[in-house]
C-alpha cells in the first residue's frame, strides 16, 4: 500500500500530492504549545535511530529485529505468531540531560485471551493480556519501553503501546496506552485529523496526544496523511511544563516514531 501510494502520488497534481493535514488536538495544547518539525535523518549502522526535533536529538542508537515464534493449541488449525523487535536509544536536550529509552515491539496475530510476558530487563517485567474479544482482522502491536531519565535513579517510567492495524496500513485502532512511573500515570490517546477519508489520496493523518489529569501535555503527528505525509512529522510540547517532564515526553514521542517508521518497512514487507 505504501508503495503504491508513493506511486500514484508521483503522478497526480501537485496540489493534491502536497496537501498536509494535521492532526485534531486539545485547544488549550495548541495555543500553548512549542510546534517543532521532526527531522529524520538517515539511518546507518552505526546511528540506526535518527530523529531530531527542536532541542531534542538521538545521540546513539540500536535496532534489533525478527525474532519469531508461532504456537498452536492442541487440535487447532490455527497458529498465532509473535515477532519481537527491539530497539533502544540516548535521547539529549539542550541542558545535555539524557534519557535513555530500551524498547520491545511485538507484533502479534490477535488471540483473544493470550498473555504476553515482557523483560526488559532493567527492573520492567509486564504481563499484558490481550481482550476477550472475537479477533478482528490484521496485525496487534504492542510496544513496551523502559525511560529512564538522568538523575533520576528512584524514577524509571514504562510506556506501553497498543494498535491493531490492517495489514495494508489503511485502518488503525488504539486499545489502552499510557505511560507511568508506578505512581502517576500519563493516558495516551489516538489523534487523526478531520473527516474520513475519500480514497487512497485522502487519508487522515495520524498520531497520539498525552494526557494528565484532564490536561493535555503534548502530541506527536507520525503521518500528515495523504500519499506524501509519511516523513512530516510534528511534535507539540506544553511551554509551562518542566524540561524533565519535556524530555520524558519527547522521549516516549520518538519511541513512538521509531515503532511507525519500522512499522511501515513491516508494511512494505
Amino acid at each position: 500500500m505504501i508503495a503504491a501510494l508513493l506511486l500514484v502520488g508521483a503522478v497526480v497534481s501537485p496540489v493534491v500530492a502536497s496537501s498536509d493535514k494535521t492532526i485534531q488536538i486539545d485547544e488549550d495544547l495548541r495555543v500553548n504549545a512549542e510546534v517543532l518539525k521532526v527531522v529524520l535523518g538517515t539511518s546507518t549502522p552505526a546511528h540506526q535511530v535518527n530523529i531530531k526535533f527542536g532541542e531534542y536529538s538521538v545521540v546513539s542508537s540500536k535496532v534489533r529485529e525478527g525474532r519469531q515464534t508461532t504456537t498452536s493449541e492442541f487440535l487447532n488449525p490455527v497458529a498465532h505468531t509473535r515477532i519481537r523487535n527491539y530497539f533502544t536509544f540516548v535521547l539529549k536536550d539542550a541542558a545535555s540531560t539524557t534519557a535513555r529509552v530500551k524498547a520491545e515491539w511485538n507484533i502479534l496475530s490477535e488471540k483473544p485471551g493470550q498473555c504476553l510476558e515482557i523483560d526488559l530487563g532493567i527492573d520492567v517485567d509486564i504481563e499484558y493480556c490481550l481482550g476477550d474479544e472475537e479477533p478482528k482482522p490484521g496485525l496487534h502491536d504492542l510496544v513496551v519501553a523502559a525511560v529512564q531519565i538522568d538523575g533520576e535513579a528512584a524514577s524509571r517510567w514504562t510506556l506501553l503501546l497498543d494498535v491493531v492495524r490492517s495489514e495494508s496500513g489503511l485502518t488503525e485502532r488504539a486499545g489502552t496506552s499510557f505511560l507511568t512511573d508506578g505512581s502517576r500515570q500519563i493516558v495516551i490517546r489516538p489523534a487523526t485529523s478531520a473527516g474520513p477519508a475519500k480514497n487512497l489520496l485522502d487519508l487522515p493523518a495520524r498520531g497520539f496526544e498525552f494526557w494528565e489529569a484532564g490536561q493535555s501535555l503534548g502530541a506527536v503527528q507520525y503521518y500528515a496523511g495523504g500519499a506524501l505525509g509519511l516523513n512530516k512529522n510534528v511534535v507539540y510540547l506544553r511551554r509551562d511544563i518542566d524540561p524533565q517532564l519535556k524530555l520524558l515526553l519527547a522521549s516516549a514521542m520518538t519511541a513512538i516514531m521509531e515503532y511507525k517508521l519500522e512499522a511501515l518497512l513491516d508494511y512494505d514487507d
